[in-house]
């Protein structure tokens, strides 16, 4: 019975990583980082990414009905994802202390990456709580993206110049709240991690 448990907190794991990983993927092949240092490393020390990702793996977990140690361990095995080497528990620790001091500090980025995390979580899942977001411009932005049908144009595009696992064009035929999520990832978190790990 535990290890049905178990599992199923391994699986829910490996679909939030999904959410990032083609994008993750991109970054730890052509990204560039400060030498010494593993990819996981250089993403946490970014307050943005740190709170984006944090913050959305925790609402994902209590929409799964996962809170307290379960929801931790579970953050801990997406990290493991994100980078083989925050399966070790010296790195595991370092991520804690990590956050921790994030969160003391309190910084606008981390802050940021918080409010960008939630937005695209409540859009993602149709709660009508997205709707508090309505004079963000980022939201603005996504909901005129899918209005004017731009998002058609870029995935016929993509399915001409990308591999089919690759294109964004499945995106035509995704319900409104997905179109607006998938650009509301693109103008916050793709855009930092870009920048952070000097991709162009």
């Amino acid at each position: 019975m535990f290890g049905l448990f178990k599992d199923k907190k391994k699986e829910l794991s490996k679909e939030i990583f999904g959410a990032f990983k083609p994008k993750i993927h991109v970054a730890t092949k052509l990204g560039k980082w400060k030498t010494g240092l593993s990819f996981g490393d250089a993403f946490i020390s970014d307050d943005y990414l740190l709170g984006f990702l944090n913050t959305y793996i925790s609402f994902t977990c209590r929409e799964f009905g996962y809170t307290g140690q379960d929801a931790g361990l579970i953050m801990l095995d997406v990290y493991g994802l994100l980078d083989k080497t925050y399966s070790d528990t010296e790195k595991q620790q370092q991520f804690l202390l990590t956050t921790q001091k994030a969160k003391m500090k309190g910084s606008k980025d981390l802050i940021l990456g918080e409010d960008n995390a939630l937005m695209f979580f409540l859009v993602f899942t149709s709660n009508n709580d997205a709707h508090n977001f309505s004079k963000d411009p980022v939201y603005k932005e996504a909901n005129k993206y899918f209005e004017t049908g731009e998002f058609k144009k870029k995935g016929e595009l993509a399915k001409k110049l990308l591999p089919k696992d690759l294109s964004t064009g499945a995106l035509s035929d995704a319900p409104s709240n997905i179109i607006v999520a998938y650009r509301i990832f693109e103008n916050t978190f793709e855009k930092r991690l870009n920048k952070v790990f000097k991709i162009k």
